[in-house]
């Protein structure tokens, strides 16, 4: 482990702190304390302003699956940047199409037909839009305890909470319902996954029933819940929900904005699943960074749906030839490498030690994920299961001096570095979250507020 990250306080330089200053005066965003300020990347591993090494725990915003400044996608970049940046929607380029013909090749089913958009909100709410023109349906259900994205549709069909969507209510779209019963185990009423399963399938079939207009058009899950605390579902449960799409004609959509591709040890988060969608999304892992985010569904799907609620849709970036062709370029790359095997591979590993660190520290209720994306749910007693927001906050503060760029919400410190890291890069990041953990156990004060951290940190109303 390295010394220049274990010393008892954040050594900043002059400028770096000037820096973070005139972030704060300028920038209206949501910066995690002390605002650290990067200047570049190589691998899985990031550096600031005065030139201090950390591991990128999730590879920007879980999008740079080959982590920073990969070869073959720099070279990408220089010779789109000197060839073809930008176009006109109304025309296209080679790169959009042998990307959107790439992702066709990856799905099972009839799953073909890309659309491409800007941003996973926006891929989202194509889907919505995709399902109220193919059904005619009105109503939009999602699953309590779910993110779809930042824009208003978008927003309306979220379920995490948080300071994001108060007073936004007149805004919304009002033709959703945020209905379904998550399969929590960890914090169910009853201690039996199966028994769980039953009942959260029974209380989502009464809610359709008895609380939408009976004109719904589609239902919209993540296979794995992630911002709602990395809810990995059992085949059982999401085969329930499948069988609740179609008893009432509505489209089943599948989000894998978090998940896709490779991460969780399959291409896409679902096949971990006997499920097909009827229309699939993809985002963060799939751009590589750019803003190249999309929706596929079937050639008979996007025919009932042409020139219906705004259908196909469009802007003035999507499909872009150079965020295509760099996006194209990690996609055949995670293929050719088999990225998706050796993420399966060190993600068992990295499974193992956080379980590891879950024996020697009480703090840590439970680990879930699968593959290279894991979540630590952060508790006051393994017992009574109660969320420690301050806690994990303290260890996400510790963890930074450590050399440890995490992502904390609430009481959920995620682990999900780029799908290149390596077994051993696992064991240095573990020991480094250790010793992360032991100081935060002991009490030490860190300088920072949870409450203000981000649009989904937790606040002293509202419990996790």
């Amino acid at each position: 482990m390295s010394d220049k990250h274990v010393e008892k306080a954040f050594q900043l330089s002059a400028s770096h702190r000037a820096l973070m200053a005139r972030d704060a005066e300028s920038v209206l965003g949501w910066r995690y304390e002390p605002r650290i300020i990067f200047t570049r990347g190589k691998g899985v591993k990031i550096y600031d302003v005065d030139n201090h090494e950390y591991y990128d725990m999730s590879g920007g915003m879980m999008s740079l699956l080959l982590g920073h400044a990969h070869p073959e996608l720099v070279d990408t970049i220089k010779t789109m940047a000197e060839q073809f940046v930008h176009q006109s929607s109304w025309y296209t380029n080679p790169w959009a199409i042998e990307f959107a013909e790439l992702i066709a090749s990856t799905l099972p089913g009839d799953l073909k037909m890309v659309n491409f958009a800007v941003t996973g909100s926006e891929a989202n709410e194509v889907a919505m839009r995709m399902a109220l023109g193919a059904t005619g349906g009105f109503e939009i259900c999602s699953v309590v305890r779910g993110l779809h994205g930042g824009s208003l549709a978008a927003e309306a069909v979220t379920t995490v909470g948080g300071g994001r969507k108060r007073g936004l209510g007149p805004l919304t779209m009002p033709a959703r319902s945020n209905i379904i019963v998550p399969p929590f185990y960890y914090r169910a009423p009853v201690r039996d996954a199966d028994e769980w399963d039953r009942i959260s399938l029974q209380m989502t079939a009464d809610m359709l029933e008895y609380t939408t207009s009976q004109e719904i058009a589609g239902i919209i899950v993540e296979p794995m819940m992630v911002a709602g605390g990395m809810i990995v579902p059992s085949q059982r449960w999401l085969r329930g929900l499948r069988e609740l799409a179609d008893r009432w004609g509505a489209l089943l959509i599948f989000d894998e904005a978090q998940l896709a591709p490779g991460r969780t040890g399959k291409l896409w988060g679902f096949q971990h699943y006997d499920v097909l969608p009827d229309i699939v999304t993809f985002a963060k892992g799939m751009t590589a960074g750019f803003a190249t985010c999309g929706t596929v569904t079937t050639p008979k799907i996007a025919s009932a749906a042409r020139g219906k609620k705004g259908i196909p849709w469009s802007g003035t970036y999507p499909q872009d030839p150079l965020a295509c062709a760099v996006a194209l370029k990690q996609l055949q790359i995670v293929l050719r490498d088999k990225l998706t095997e050796h993420a399966e591979n060190v993600g068992r590993h990295l499974q193992q030690g956080l379980l590891g660190l879950q024996q020697r520290h009480e703090c840590i209720g439970d680990v879930r994920g699968r593959g290279l994306y894991h979540m630590l749910d952060i508790v006051a007693d393994p017992e009574t299961r109660e969320p420690d927001h301050a806690m994990a906050e303290r260890i996400r503060y510790y963890a930074l001096l450590e050399g440890l760029v995490l992502i904390c919400v609430k009481n959920y410190i995620r682990i999900c570095p780029p799908i290149i890291t390596t077994q051993s890069e696992i064991d240095d990041i573990v020991g480094r979250l250790g010793v992360a953990l032991t100081r935060a156990g002991q009490g030490a004060p860190a300088q920072t507020d949870y409450r203000k951290t981000g649009s989904l940190a937790a606040d002293d109303l509202r419990r996790a």
